[in-house]
C-alpha cells in the first residue's frame, strides 16, 4: 500500500529499530485506516516509547469476534499511554471503542518479587518495601523490584538503587550480593484494563556472617530512608503477611514460591 510523501519522508528519518516496527505497523489494516495525524503521532513518539510501538505492531486486525478498524486517539503521559481503538463486533455489526493502558516500555514491565535472608542454610526472614503510592495516595507494603529490572546469570540488572541502598544499610554491608535468584515466571495484574505484565522472582541473600539482620533500635536516628522504607520480617510471619497484603505481585510471587522446589520455606 502506498503512503503520502510526508509519511514516507518521516519514516526515512526514524531509527532502524523504529523503522522495523513501523514496517510491521504499515501492514495492518487498522493502522492503514488510521488518520494521518494519529499515524504521525505514533511514529514520532520519543525513543523510549519503542516498546509500546513494538506492541502496537503486533496487534492484529481481529481480536476474538472484534474487528479492529482504526486507532482513534492516543492519550499519553510521561510513562503510560491509553490508545483508543474504533472496533466492530462481528456478531452484531455494532461500532464502538476499546481502550487499554500500556507502559511506554510495552507489556514487559520489569520484575518484582520477594527477597529472603538465609542463615546457615535456612531461610529466616524476608524483605518487603513500604512506600507511598501516588495512584492510591496510600502507604503500602510492596514487593521488591522495578520497571527496568532484569535478571541475567543470577545477577540483577537495573536493580532500583534506592532499594539496594536501603537493604545494604539495614544489613550493614556495602554491596548487595545474591546467593540465588529464581525466575518464577510471568503474571498479568489485570487483563481487562492493561497489557502490562511483570516477571516474578525470588532471591536469597546469605546473611550467615552478618551481625544484624533486623532493624537496630537507633536505625531511624542514624539513617533517613530515601522515599521508601525496607522492612525485614521473620519468616514465621509469612502466612500472616500473605493474608493482609494487597500487592498482586507479592501474592503471585508468594504462591509460586510455595509450590517451587527451589525455595525451601520451613514455616
Amino acid at each position: 500500500m502506498s503512503y503520502n510523501t510526508e509519511l514516507t519522508e518521516l519514516i526515512s528519518t526514524l531509527t532502524p529499530a523504529r523503522q522495523e516496527y513501523v514496517a510491521s505497523l504499515l501492514k495492518l489494516s487498522w493502522f492503514q485506516n488510521t488518520a494521518p495525524e494519529i499515524q504521525e503521532e505514533v511514529l514520532t513518539l520519543p525513543e523510549d516509547f519503542d516498546g509500546f510501538i513494538k506492541d502496537l505492531s503486533e496487534r492484529p486486525d481481529e481480536i476474538g469476534n472484534v474487528e479492529v478498524q482504526r486507532l482513534q486517539k492516543l492519550n499519553r503521559g510521561n510513562y503510560l499511554l491509553i490508545p483508543v481503538f474504533e472496533v466492530r463486533s462481528e456478531s452484531t455489526n455494532q461500532i464502538f471503542t476499546y481502550e487499554y493502558v500500556s507502559w511506554k516500555t510495552g507489556q514487559h514491565g520489569g520484575m518484582r518479587g520477594i527477597i529472603f535472608l538465609e542463615t546457615n542454610g535456612k531461610i529466616t526472614h524476608f524483605i518487603v518495601n513500604r512506600a507511598h503510592k501516588f495512584s492510591t495516595t496510600r502507604e503500602v507494603l510492596d514487593s521488591i523490584g522495578g520497571l527496568f529490572l532484569r535478571i541475567d546469570k543470577n545477577n540483577p540488572t537495573n536493580f532500583p538503587q534506592k532499594i539496594e541502598q536501603e537493604i545494604c544499610h539495614h544489613l550493614g554491608i556495602k554491596n548487595l550480593t545474591f546467593k540465588k535468584i529464581v525466575d518464577l515466571g510471568r503474571v498479568f495484574p489485570d487483563y481487562g484494563m492493561t497489557n502490562n505484565s511483570s516477571y516474578l522472582f525470588a532471591a536469597i541473600i546469605d546473611v550467615t556472617n552478618f551481625p544484624n539482620v533486623t532493624n537496630k533500635s537507633d536505625f531511624y536516628r542514624e539513617h533517613k530512608p530515601m522515599g521508601l522504607e525496607i522492612e525485614i520480617v521473620h519468616v514465621s510471619e509469612f502466612f500472616d503477611f500473605v493474608k493482609k497484603t494487597e500487592d498482586n505481585y507479592f501474592l503471585g510471587a508468594a504462591a509460586r514460591v510455595l509450590v517451587s522446589k527451589e525455595i525451601d520455606l520451613e514455616i
